[in-house]
C-alpha cells in the first residue's frame, strides 16, 4: 500500500510539472479521442482493433490509438494557431511483456509551431530538466548524429560496405537495437540521437535523405521520439502507402488508413515540430525503478496473466 501511494504521488507530481512547463510555454492541452475508426498504418506496430456498434448503424471497425498525432495535426490543419499537447492513454498490441513495454501506457505528445528542429530539441531538454533530478541539470545533454553513432559504435564488418543510410530497413533496425541503443545516454547525460535516414521516418521532414528526427535516451532506454513534421500531404500519403505495403510484406494485420488525417495534411498545417514521450518510462527512470510494472499499478503482465 505504501508503494502504491508513493507511485500515485510521484505520477501526480510529474504530470503537474510537465503541464506547468508546457502551459508556461504557450501550449494548450487537447482532449483527443482514443477510440477511432482508423489509425496511421505504421509498419512497426500493431493496434488494438474492435468494432463500433450503435443502434440503427452498420457495425464499423474501430481501433485504440497508438498516438494522438492524427488528431492534433487535424486541429492544426483547421487553423488553430497554437502549440498543442496531449497527456493521456495510448495503446499498442503485440508488445513484449518486458521491463520497458506495456500494452496500455501514458503518453505526452506535444507540437510547437516552429520549423527549428534543433531549437525544439533544446526546449525538449528544458522540459525534461524541469521534472528530473538535479543530477541531470548541470550541463548540456549529449547530441550525436546517426552517422556519428554508426561510425562510433557499429563494427565496420557488420555494415558489409553499407553506410547507415543505405542499409535495408530490417538490417538498420537490427544494428540499431544491438549496438546503438545500449550506448545511448550512458556518458553522464541523456543523449539526443538525431538525423535518422528518411526511410525510417515516414512522418518527418527530411533534407537530402536525412530526416530531421531525434530520439532521446537515458541509460539505453528511449524516452522521447521527436521531429520536424512532414508538411507535404501528398508525400505523406505516398509514405503511408509504403508503410501499408511493408505491413503486408511482414504479414501484419491490415489497418484501415486514416484518410481524414491524410486529407487534413493535404489541406496543410503550419511548420511545426512534434514529439512523444512515455510518461511511465520517464517515471521509472527518474524514480530509480527497475521496470515499468514498478510504476504502473495495474500492468498488462498482471491484468492478463
Amino acid at each position: 500500500m505504501d508503494h502504491s501511494i508513493q507511485i500515485l504521488k510521484q505520477r501526480s507530481s510529474l504530470n503537474h510539472g510537465l503541464r506547468n512547463f508546457l502551459e508556461k510555454h504557450a501550449y494548450i492541452e487537447v482532449d483527443a479521442p482514443v477510440l477511432v475508426p482508423s489509425v496511421i498504418p505504421e509498419s512497426y506496430l500493431e493496434a488494438f482493433s474492435t468494432t463500433f456498434i450503435a443502434p440503427h448503424m452498420k457495425p464499423v471497425p474501430a481501433y485504440l490509438t497508438a498516438s494522438p498525432e492524427a488528431y492534433l495535426k487535424r486541429l492544426l490543419s483547421m487553423g488553430i494557431k497554437s502549440n498543442l499537447f496531449y497527456l493521456g492513454k495510448a495503446f499498442r498490441n503485440n508488445e513484449p511483456l518486458d521491463g520497458v513495454h506495456n500494452h496500455e501506457f501514458t503518453m505526452l505528445e506535444w507540437y510547437r509551431l516552429s520549423s527549428d528542429y534543433e531549437a525544439f530539441m533544446t526546449e525538449t531538454e528544458s522540459l525534461l530538466k524541469s521534472v528530473m533530478p538535479p543530477l541531470y541539470s548541470g550541463k548540456p545533454w549529449e547530441r550525436i548524429s546517426m552517422e556519428e553513432a554508426f561510425t562510433q559504435f557499429v563494427p565496420s564488418n557488420e555494415l558489409q560496405g553499407n553506410t547507415f543510410d543505405t542499409l535495408s530497413s530490417d538490417r538498420f533496425s537490427q544494428l540499431y537495437v544491438q549496438y546503438l541503443e545500449p550506448n545511448m545516454g550512458t556518458r553522464g547525460t541523456p543523449t539526443f540521437l538525431m538525423d535518422f535516414p528518411a526511410m525510417q521516418s515516414p512522418l518527418s521532414a527530411s533534407i537530402n535523405g536525412i530526416a530531421q528526427r531525434f530520439e532521446l535516451y537515458l541509460n539505453g532506454i528511449e524516452l522521447v521520439n521527436g521531429c520536424a513534421e512532414l508538411g507535404d500531404g501528398t508525400l505523406l500519403e505516398q509514405n503511408l502507402a509504403e508503410e501499408v505495403r511493408i505491413r503486408q510484406q511482414l504479414h501484419k494485420n491490415p489497418i484501415t488508413p486514416d484518410q481524414g488525417f491524410v486529407d487534413a495534411m493535404k489541406k496543410g498545417i503550419p511548420p511545426c515540430c512534434g514529439a512523444a514521450m512515455g510518461i511511465d518510462r520517464l517515471l521509472m527512470v527518474i524514480g530509480g525503478y527497475a521496470k515499468l510494472s514498478d510504476v504502473i499499478l495495474f500492468p498488462s503482465s498482471t491484468l492478463f496473466s
